[in-house]
């Protein structure tokens, strides 16, 4: 807290009383100077005593205005010096909160360091988890089929009934073969309206072999119901369904070249005229701008946390073979 002037006062110091002893002799000197000049003029007449009074008082106004200036000084001299002290103490005072912040700044970056450390730990786990429950659900949905194109009511009563008969006409697989589909149903989801795409229909077969037989015979044949071309494609988990879109444009540029290709696992085969030729993996473009096609890169909606909690700041913490190095750089000679 502040003490001005009012709440206290100060003692005056050595300097202060050298001053002040100065400026005393001073005025005593005048004024024993001026008392000599007034008993002369007392000695010579009217007119001097006259002169003599107007010195005397001129005497006592300097002796005043001295006085005044003298303690104006002092009072000045000690605002000055409370305000230093102020100013110390409000330095002091700043320090120590800065020493505060720097240490609570230290303990925040080594939490965050743990914590970063911990989160992409984490996250790898999560990412191997999610790949196993997602592979767990593609072994599940092995024996399941998709049908798409046939519109809303057109299965009648019976779902399975109408699939089963389906399936037989127009891949003419014969009355006597037996399918063993378990269950038939169309997807989940609201009921679209007259204008809208149709839901896919789900056929749950028994065996794995008789449902590879069904769709290799559906693919190698056009099928239309009510005038619309009917697809038919494998029951894929929604983490599959996603890439197979993000990558769709890719696939399709070598067929508008008359390319043959297929895919294997994150690559991408291209058949030639001189035999196929495997390209780079898929996710960098698969090098079809080297073969003249044009493509553009999928990019995902899902943000890479790991990547972005890898990537540096500019304040993160050096470890201690980079600090040591850092030192050691200081006494290196050019």
């Amino acid at each position: 807290m502040r003490v001005t002037r009012s709440q206290k006062t100060r003692e005056p110091s050595k300097s202060d009383t050298e001053v002040t002893g100065d400026l005393s002799v001073d005025v005593e000197v005048d004024e024993a100077n001026m008392l000599k000049e007034t008993e002369l003029a007392a000695e010579g007449g009217e007119a001097d005593l006259t002169t003599a009074k107007a010195i005397l008082g001129l005497t006592n106004t300097i002796t005043e205005m001295k006085n005044e200036l003298k303690q104006e000084l002092a009072n000045f001299k000690m605002d000055i010096n409370q305000k230093l002290l102020n100013i110390n103490a409000d330095i002091r005072n700043q320090g120590t909160r800065l020493t505060e912040a720097e240490q609570r700044i230290n303990e925040l970056e080594s939490a965050n360091t743990d914590l970063r450390g911990a989160l992409r730990h984490c996250l790898t786990q999560q990412n191997i988890l999610q790949s196993k429950i997602t592979d767990l659900e593609g072994r599940s949905r092995r024996n399941n089929m998709r049908i798409f194109g046939i519109k809303e009511g057109a299965e009648g009563s019976s779902m399975l009934l109408f699939v089963n008969n389906f399936l037989k006409t127009e891949l003419a697989l014969g009355e006597e073969i037996d399918l063993q589909i378990q269950r038939s149903h169309r997807s989940l989801g609201p009921k679209p309206q007259d204008n809208q795409p149709a839901r896919s229909i789900l056929v749950n077969f028994q065996r794995f072999d008789i449902k590879e037989k069904v769709l290799r015979a559906a693919w190698a044949k056009k099928i239309t119901f009510d005038g619309k071309v009917i697809s038919f494609a494998n029951d894929m988990p929604t983490e599959i369904n996603n890439k197979i879109k993000e990558y769709k444009d890719i696939k399709r540029a070598p067929k508008k070249q008359k390319y043959a290709s297929d895919t294997v696992p994150a690559r991408m085969r291209i058949h030639g005229t001189t035999g196929h030729a495997c390209t780079k993996r898929i996710g960098s473009g698969g090098g079809h701008e080297e073969r003249g096609f044009s493509v553009n890169l999928p990019r995902s909606p899902d943000v890479d946390w790991e990547q972005v909690l890898t990537r540096d700041v500019h304040w993160n913490r050096m470890d201690s073979t980079e600090r040591v190095r850092d030192r050691l750089r200081g006494f290196q000679r050019d």
